[in-house]
Formats: C-alpha cells, sequence, structure tokens
C-alpha cells in the first residue's frame, strides 16, 4: 500500500488487478480518468489536455477556458488621431491645461473622440 501504484487523481492506492488508464507518467483509475471542468468520463481516443498538476481537462473545455482568457486580456485597438482633431486639443488645451467635464463633452462632440480619448 505505501509503496504501490497511486492514482495521479485522488492518490489512493491501485491494486494490481484494477483496470487503469495512463497519461504520460500517470496512472489513474477508470472513474477518476475525468475531466475535471465538465466531470465526463474520458474513453479511450478522446482528445484531452494534461495539465501541469496532473488533472484532465477535454479538449472542448480547455479550448473554450482558452477563448475566454484571450477575450478578457484583449486590449482596445489604438486610436489614431487626425492633424485636425490634434489641433482642436492643442487649442483647447492651451487655454486650459484642466478643461472642465462640459468642456472636453464639448471636444469629444467636436473631434468625433471618445470623452476618455479627449481627457487622456
Amino acid at each position: 500500500r505505501r509503496f504501490g501504484t497511486k492514482c495521479a487523481a485522488c492518490q489512493q492506492g491501485i491494486p494490481p488487478t484494477q483496470v487503469v488508464r495512463r497519461a504520460q507518467d500517470f496512472v489513474y483509475h477508470l472513474h477518476c480518468f475525468a475531466c475535471i471542468v465538465c466531470k465526463r468520463q474520458l474513453a479511450t481516443g478522446d482528445e484531452f489536455y494534461l495539465m501541469e498538476d496532473s488533472r484532465l481537462v477535454c479538449k472542448a473545455d480547455y479550448e473554450t477556458g482558452k477563448q475566454r482568457e484571450a477575450e478578457s486580456t484583449a486590449k482596445r485597438p489604438r486610436t489614431t488621431i487626425t492633424a485636425k482633431q490634434l489641433e482642436t486639443l492643442k487649442n483647447a488645451y492651451n487655454n486650459s491645461p484642466k478643461p472642465a467635464r462640459h468642456v472636453r463633452e464639448q471636444l469629444s462632440s467636436e473631434t468625433g473622440l471618445d470623452m476618455r480619448v479627449v481627457q487622456v
């Protein structure tokens, strides 16, 4: 029991007569060889990802997670300011280095730029 093969998922011992599943150097009970997200038991031929901590994730859940991660870290594209917009902003900020909100709103409508762009 102490030195025998242990399941990589539940850390319980595996008797030599029991049927197991393998992923690289890890050994799993049949019922432990399942996706940690959807809990679906993986079968022979199923595509899955083996995480660093020996946990298994089915291909569908892995790709869904990657897509969510990419969407959450996606940045807004950089704003390109035309010469006319830049001139308008420079004139306004030369008159007042810290324009009031209503002035920034007016600049935003005049230049067609977002309020945040006008403020920054």
